[in-house]
């Protein structure tokens, strides 16, 4: 079976982002000021945090699920809480110099205040639910994001939420992270997967998701954004492939260090 989707929120429902499951297809809210039937001006003053923080449980009540065929071997297993390092964890990069350009208008300041605040956790699903605004007004109205559309996601937008990614986490997390580790990998799916800490244990299980992803400074390299492939690795490799990462390593671009890094 192969995954083809990302999560997303489910519109009329209030969720938080500890009882969200990977495989399931659910409504996006409106984040970003990317939105055909509100001004501008009104949607640029949307809290994306706020928005978030209203979530409440439920969501696999009212999706009609079994809680149980996600809580056993879900990508996306003790809680959040429990991997983050005792004491102080190192506070995250400096976000202020990465330009938030966007060839869709999206509004990028949610998702660099979350990540210079150091809140991984909601900088991971403003980062999908951008992902599913970029796809196209057919991932919108499913909810979800099919491998063949995050081709139509520009450069410029996938780039924009990597250098935040690579910004915030001093080089250590992002796409094109990810990308040359998989590439070191030879391309080889559960070499890579233990590399990032995405599985455990002696057969390879994925971690249960929320709860046991490393959510700040501490992740291992190249833990995060997630990206959902309990049922396979096609849109994973279609957003690490994506020409937005062709030529951008650890040291940017053009292969110089980008201001924002040093």
């Amino acid at each position: 079976m192969q995954s083809t989707c990302l999560l997303h929120t489910h519109a009329g429902l209030h969720i938080q982002p500890q009882h969200v499951v990977p495989i399931v297809s659910l409504q996006r809210p409106s984040f970003f000021s990317h939105h055909p039937h509100c001004p501008k001006s009104q949607l640029q003053q949307t809290s994306l945090f706020g928005q978030v923080q209203k979530r409440s449980s439920g969501l696999t009540a009212a999706a009609g699920l079994d809680e149980g065929l996600f809580t056993s071997s879900s990508l996306l297993g003790p809680s959040t809480q429990s991997q983050q390092k005792a004491g102080s964890p190192e506070p995250p990069g400096s976000v202020e110099g990465v330009e938030l350009a966007s060839e869709a208008d999206m509004d990028y300041r949610e998702l660099r205040d979350a990540l210079q605040q150091g809140d991984f956790q909601l900088a991971d699903d403003l980062t999908r639910a951008a992902l599913i605004t970029l796809a196209g007004p057919d991932a919108e109205k499913r909810n979800w994001v099919y491998f063949t559309e995050v081709k139509f996601i520009s450069n410029i937008d996938l780039q924009t939420i990597d250098n935040l990614w690579r910004a915030a986490s001093k080089n250590r997390q992002g796409f094109s992270i990810q990308k040359e580790m998989w590439m070191q990998n030879s391309k080889q799916w559960t070499k890579f997967f233990k590399q990032i800490d995405w599985t455990v244990g002696e057969f390879n299980n994925y971690r249960k998701w929320p709860q046991d992803f490393t959510y700040d400074m501490s992740a291992k390299k190249g833990h995060l954004p997630l990206t959902n492939c309990l049922r396979g690795t096609q849109l994973f490799k279609a957003i690490l492939e994506h020409p937005a990462f062709e030529r951008q390593g650890s040291n940017g671009s053009n292969g110089s260090t980008p201001d924002w890094l040093q």
